[in-house]
């Protein structure tokens, strides 16, 4: 399989960019497409269409490929791939429940291959991850692969999937993939170090951390954290928070998921986090990114590189957006050092949250986690 990255600031240069890619003889089947106009998405659509290329596409706000962050451009990653190893299915939250929106992706992707695998997009941050990984792996066995990100901007949390000839802003966009034909190894790694005592969520309601060893969940924060929690208004309401110390929550496997704060109501001193957390969970609190939690991410590629994958054909990245503004003017070195490791084409933008296998446990969904995949055909 050869995959090629193409860029460009309108449908028009990137009609003009696959031009040139198709000039020697090379024809893409698939393409994932990363766009931030939404507007964009329709002629997009129309020009890899009449191309017969199969599409997974998201709206979101920074991309980014193997040359760096995108924030403005249209970002496209072509693949040759065999049409027999994979399948683009997208299933609409509106007509089905999250969990039965998944089950039957998951059903899907194991009627059609023996061994699937999946990277999956979502839109509509309001739904729960954890939802999606269950609906996937009831269907589809608990050992399937699962890798991917939730789309969309980060000032209404709002995106859209699509394929050829369909979108959704609430929805679930896969591809499947044969592993029987397609190598797909990745993993989701934070590199965040915990810190301080073991506390406990005493009261919770889905996203929402009432209590923290029985005290109100904003005061604990404010006691550990004090005059590092920044605020982007007048605290009064419900407001959002900016920290680089999320929540690094126990599971039963003895690995942590990460949980990021996000909201402060300060009506009744709750706070709201990346993702469910359920009473009585265990949790410590995470250093500031360093150096380390770079070198964390990028020795997690080139760990697959020695042990599983010598050699890869493209890769793709979801990388939590609260990256982005924890690791600043070092983002790029993180991004580099993922796209140097096999040196070959790769796509990715910054996630909402984040699906993924931390370990050889079962998938989680994420926060403040890079979730990256790469692909070799057999």
């Amino acid at each position: 399989m050869k995959a090629k990255s193409i860029k460009g600031k309108s449908t028009r240069e990137i009609k003009g960019a696959l031009s040139e890619c198709l000039s020697d003889g090379y024809k893409p089947t698939m393409a994932f497409v990363f766009l931030t106009d939404v507007d964009e998405i329709d002629p997009v659509s129309s020009v890899l269409d009449a191309e017969g290329i199969t599409i997974f596409g998201a709206s979101t706000v920074d991309k980014f490929t193997e040359a760096g962050i995108e924030p403005y451009d249209i970002v496209v990653l072509l693949l040759d791939i065999n049409p027999d190893n994979f399948k683009i299915v997208l299933n609409d939250f509106q007509s089905d429940s999250v969990y039965d929106a998944a089950c039957k992706v998951g059903m899907f992707g194991a009627t059609t291959f023996k061994n699937p695998a999946f990277i999956i997009t979502t839109a509509d941050y309001k739904i729960p991850g954890e939802d999606i990984i269950n609906g996937l792996l009831d269907k589809a066995g608990a050992d399937v692969t699962v890798i991917g990100g939730m789309a969309g901007e980060t000032k209404n949390f709002t995106g859209t999937v699509f394929s050829n000839h369909q979108r959704s802003s609430s929805g679930l966009i896969a591809l499947i993939l044969d592993e029987d034909k397609v190598d797909v190894k990745g993993i989701a790694v934070s590199g965040w170090k915990p810190v301080g005592t073991v506390k406990r969520i005493t009261k919770s309601v889905g996203s929402w951390i009432y209590t923290i060893d029985h005290e109100p969940a904003m005061d604990v924060l404010k006691k550990f954290l004090g005059k590092e929690i920044v605020f982007t208004e007048k605290p009064e309401g419900i407001v959002p928070i900016n920290d680089n110390y999320p929540l690094q929550v126990q599971l039963k496997s003895g690995n942590a998921v990460m949980r990021p704060t996000l909201l402060w109501n300060t009506a009744d001193q709750s706070v709201m986090v990346g993702g469910p957390v359920a009473e009585g969970a265990l949790f410590r609190f995470s250093l500031p990114p360093d150096l380390d939690v770079i070198d964390t991410v990028i020795e997690s590629t080139r760990e697959i590189k020695e042990n599983e994958l010598p050699d890869a054909d493209a890769m793709i990245v979801f990388s939590c957006v609260g990256r982005q503004l924890s690791l600043g003017p070092m983002l790029p070195e993180e991004l580099g050092g993922l796209a140097a490791t096999w040196n070959t084409p790769m796509i990715g933008f910054f996630s909402l949250g984040e699906f993924g296998k931390l370990d050889d446990s079962r998938p989680e969904f994420h926060g403040t986690t890079v979730s990256w995949v790469a692909l070799k055909e057999k």
